[in-house]
């Protein structure tokens, strides 16, 4: 059986495998098979070249099981999860593949109660799609006529700037790099009606500049802008606006767990941290885990992945959750990560405050922490790889408690991932170096 759905959807190169355009049809005939309940079934995109063709083809195939798609255009992932549970809708599908190339495409799937789909649910589209594929099944090229409903952003954005608790934003200028995706609307007309000056950048999508060194993966660029306009904040979204990096008014670059640890805090000030429980996963800082101890605050670990870390955000009752990566999940609220949302619900914090981000986002100390990502052409789990187990386990005995090895293969791509953390950053380096080397050469890399 073909494997298909990895850690966050359906993802690849939009040219070939599963993205050819039988492939798309027969998708869509399998999502709408297991979720359309006769329902409508609601669509976004973000801005690839790539968007419209994949839209079209999967809607191919949603009509041929009787299910009508509901095409919305251009929208953040997070406002799928929002709208499907608004209207006559039984699931949602994004068109992404959030921070990667132009070239890249994603199928990203939500239930009718804005949640991102359980792996069960995954596996049986999966082998419908498989069953499909072997009996060759063929749809008819009939010409479809797309209509987005371009209202429904609209609806998203008056959540937005419902969900901001302060007063106003006036005289405060705020840097937002929107990464040339489904943010670049949306991000500065909120935070501009909340009456903040914005300096938007990377907000001009031609369908192949999405990422193209911008967004939550190039941050320095917002940093470099708000010093230049001495700017209140800068906040830099990816391409589908799950994902925000937040970067404070000195130009220092604050990544998730510097954001979590602040939010979390007051969260718990303002007796809204449910059950004292924070989420997080396993490649969060050791720093963040040793700043929730000294502020008496519970953290789980999930697996890598905003669907994990919700899943056990739900099992633990928990109203915040998210990774060091950028995805943060405000639960009672809103069921996915949204950037968005996220810089809204901390401006609030800051404007309730009357702090700065570097005031606000202070008492954690993070460790130095060493991540090594190679190619790989065969994903062996490491306690099957003899020798790399063996050095594994020496290395943790070595660093002890002031360190933590993990290593793990990408669900997204062909990658292995080595991250390392410890005091002492040569010896990290070293340990990190050593893994990779020895795991690369018994799976050959």
């Amino acid at each position: 059986m073909t494997k298909l759905f990895g850690t966050d959807g359906i993802r690849g190169n939009s040219l070939s495998f599963p993205f050819d355009n039988k492939t798309l049809n027969i998708v869509g005939m399998a999502i709408a098979e297991v979720l359309g309940n006769s329902k409508n079934i609601l669509m976004v995109r973000d801005t690839r070249e790539s968007g419209k063709r994949i839209q079209k083809e999967l809607a191919k195939g949603i009509i041929k099981v009787g299910v009508k798609p509901v095409f919305s255009g251009v929208m953040p992932t997070s406002a799928a999860s929002l709208v499907v549970k608004q209207g006559n809708y039984s699931a949602a599908i994004v068109i992404s593949a959030s921070h990667n190339s132009y070239i890249d495409n994603g199928i990203k799937i939500f239930n009718s109660k804005g949640f991102k789909l359980a792996d069960s649910v995954e596996e049986k589209i999966e082998r419908k799609i498989n069953k499909y594929l072997d009996l060759k099944v063929d749809i008819e090229n009939n010409k479809l006529s797309v209509k987005e409903d371009l209202s429904l952003i609209k609806f998203y954005e008056d959540f937005l700037i419902k969900n901001f608790i302060g007063k106003s934003l006036k005289g405060k200028t705020i840097v937002v790099d929107c990464a040339n995706g489904a943010s670049y609307k949306a991000a500065p007309y909120v935070l501009k009606k909340l009456g903040a000056k914005i300096v938007a950048l990377n907000n001009k999508p031609d369908g192949k500049n999405i990422n193209f060194n911008c967004g939550a993966l190039y941050p320095e660029i917002v940093a470099e802008h708000v010093k230049k306009h001495n700017a209140f904040c800068g906040f830099a979204f990816d391409g589908d606006s799950d994902r925000l990096i937040c970067v404070d008014e000195k130009g220092a670059i604050k990544d998730g767990d510097y954001f979590l640890a602040a939010m979390a805090k007051w969260l718990k000030n303002n007796n809204k941290l449910k059950n004292n429980i924070l989420v997080s996963t396993v490649m969060a800082n050791l720093g963040l885990m040793r700043a929730m101890e000294d502020a008496k605050i519970n953290i789980v670990l999930s697996k890598v992945g905003d669907r994990y870390v919700i899943e056990d955000m739900k099992k633990h009752k928990s109203s915040l959750g998210g990774e060091q990566s950028g995805h943060f999940i405000f639960k009672d609220i809103l069921t996915t990560g949204d950037g968005i949302l996220s810089s809204i619900m901390l401006l609030g914090a800051l404007c309730q405050l009357d702090k700065t981000m570097s005031e606000f986002m202070v008492g954690i100390e993070k460790f130095p922490q060493v991540l090594i990502n190679n190619k790989i052409k065969k994903k062996i789990p490491i306690e099957q790889l003899s020798k790399s187990y063996k050095l594994l386990k020496e290395s943790e005995q070595l660093l002890g408690k002031d360190g933590r090895i993990l290593i793990r293969y990408s669900g997204t791509e062909n990658l292995l991932r080595v991250m390392v953390e410890g005091k002492n950053l040569k010896a990290i380096k070293k340990i990190a170096k050593d893994l990779a080397n020895s795991i690369c050469a018994e799976v050959n890399c």
